[in-house]
């Protein structure tokens, strides 16, 4: 009995209890001395205050049913040490973010029990990033469109262009400027769509946008020409937001070509591999635009000049053609006269005494005739030009002169022919008829002949020379609002500054800058001028 009753004092007394802290206390002992570990897990939330940085952590599992959760957090100090690394290697921690982080577990009894963050793996985000690029890539190779943008011809010209951009981007404003002066001169149209580039939903909302241009490209296939993606400069971490598999697919399908100018020049991100036209920088991207458009004014320059040694040479062989008729009229004319000069002298000597009359009527015929063909000419002679007027002034002449002597030998043969009228065979008379007939015939036809090929060719001529001027006209005008566009005043006029020296001379390198005493510097609203400091102390030292 003694020895029962003892061991029943041994025994606690039935419902003890001790105090919520002094339990907590015991568990937080024990879970002190569980040893920190590198945890793999999504950084869910971030909340950065000047105490204390909150984080919560989960895992999911590979239907994306949440298994795991835990509250946590770091002090400032060690979270700015943290972010600073990730930023100098252009990544930013933000919630959705995989990360492997060094966790020490802590249950305190005012707060709970949460982790605490003492550090977070940098080359394990790194591999992330380039995992998924990775992955982004092999999906468009295998799917076969990798190089789809890639290959689409680039655009000899600029029409219209759609910017897709962060709303207030730093570099939109000096790109866009150019654009303006673009787009007021008649050379090209822009339509911007602002879209963020650095939330969560931002790939959804490009991918978006990428489509409402494709639907407009198909339907107006002539007008767009290409889609430019910029952003100016900034954190070069925001740049990982547009590593997105369905965002790069987009890109790679679009039916025109797509620029991209994103981030600073020593940015290379995933959407400038698979872009027709990468540039570096917005500006880079205008740059681009503008010198295609330049480039196809010179063009079109180059082929006015063309046009126009075309119409001069056209000109020349229509010249020439001209004056191959002319000469053919004049050999016809001329033959003409030589053989009717040459039957009226043989008619002549032949005629009987008495045949004045008959020689009369032969003479007043022919100049009947003569009459006629030069009226009928005379109408295609004003049409043709000076080529004609020279022609019927020698056929003239000619025929004034082959006259001449045939009245003088009438006039020796007219005692023989008086004599010998009755003997004038009628044969005599029906040749002199045909004979006049056919040089009016002739006549007629190569004067019309001459005149309608003479009149076909000015016609044409006067067209050419027309549409070429129009041409140059055009291309002038273009040439000089590209002009225009690249005016040192334009330049001022977007914020920019001219350095000059004393003389007035540009300054176009530090060096220089360096070596001047006083710098000038032109602006949009006037000149400024500036003291070198180094050179001011460099005088004072020497004094």
């Amino acid at each position: 009995m003694i020895q029962a009753d003892d061991t029943a004092a041994d025994r606690p007394a039935a419902n003890a209890s001790v105090g919520l802290r002094t339990y907590l206390d015991g568990v937080a002992s024990i879970v002190k001395r569980v040893p920190a570990a590198w945890v793999r897990c999504e950084l869910h939330t971030l909340k950065v205050g000047d105490r204390f940085v909150g984080m919560e952590f989960i895992e999911a599992d590979g239907d994306g049913k949440q298994i795991a959760k835990v509250q946590g957090g770091c002090w400032p100090a060690v979270w700015r040490r943290i972010e600073g690394d990730f930023r100098a290697a252009g990544l930013t921690l933000t919630s959705g973010s995989q990360v492997m982080v060094k966790l020490d577990a802590n249950l305190n009894p005012t707060y709970g029990f949460r982790v605490n963050v003492s550090d977070i793996d940098l080359t394990f985000a790194l591999g992330d990033l380039n995992a998924r690029m990775q992955a982004i890539r092999k999906h468009l190779q295998d799917t076969g469109v990798w190089d789809r943008n890639r290959n689409l011809p680039r655009p000899a010209d600029f029409v219209r262009v759609s910017v897709i951009a962060p709303a207030g981007a730093a570099g939109l404003g000096d790109s866009q400027s150019t654009a303006d002066t673009l787009a007021a001169a008649g050379l090209a149209e822009f339509i911007y769509h602002e879209v963020p580039f650095q939330t969560r939903d931002a790939p959804a909302r490009i991918v978006e946008t990428l489509r409402e241009i494709y639907r407009q490209c198909r339907a107006e296939p002539d007008r767009h020409c290409a889609v430019a993606i910029i952003r100016g400069g900034g954190a070069s971490a925001d740049l990982a937001w547009l590593v997105d598999q369905k965002l790069a697919e987009a890109v790679c399908r679009m039916n025109v070509p797509v620029m991209t100018g994103i981030g600073h020049e020593r940015d290379r991100n995933l959407l400038d591999e698979i872009a027709c036209i990468p540039c570096d920088t917005p500006s880079k991207v205008v740059e681009h635009i503008s010198s295609t458009i330049t480039r196809s004014a010179m063009v079109g320059l180059r082929a006015y000049e063309s046009v126009r040694a075309s119409v001069a040479g056209a000109l020349s062989d229509h010249r020439a053609a001209v004056a191959v008729t002319s000469a053919a009229v004049d050999r016809d004319a001329r033959e003409a006269i030589r053989v009717a000069d040459r039957v009226v002298r043989a008619a002549a000597t032949g005629l009987e005494p008495g045949a004045r009359d008959l020689l009369d009527q032969t003479h007043a015929a022919v100049t009947a005739a003569l009459d006629t063909a030069r009226g009928s000419a005379r109408y295609r002679r004003e049409a043709a030009g000076e080529a004609i007027q020279g022609l019927r002034m020698e056929i003239v002449a000619t025929v004034g002169a082959k006259l001449r002597p045939l009245d003088l030998g009438t006039e020796r043969a007219l005692s023989e022919v008086r004599t010998r009228l009755d003997a004038v065979p009628q044969a005599v008379t029906a040749d002199m008829d045909r004979l006049l007939a056919q040089i009016r015939a002739d006549a007629a036809r190569s004067a019309e002949d001459a005149g309608s090929a003479i009149t076909g060719l000015r016609r044409q001529a006067i067209v050419d020379a027309r549409q070429a001027v129009d041409v140059c006209r055009s291309a002038i005008a273009t040439i000089q609002d590209c002009a225009d566009a690249l005016h040192p005043r334009t330049v001022l006029a977007a914020g920019y500054a001219i350095l000059r020296d004393a003389a007035g001379s540009p300054l176009t390198s530090l060096r220089s800058v360096r070596s001047a005493d006083i710098v000038a510097a032109e602006m949009r609203d006037g000149t400024t001028h500036l003291r070198n400091e180094s050179q001011a102390q460099t005088e004072d030292q020497r004094a």
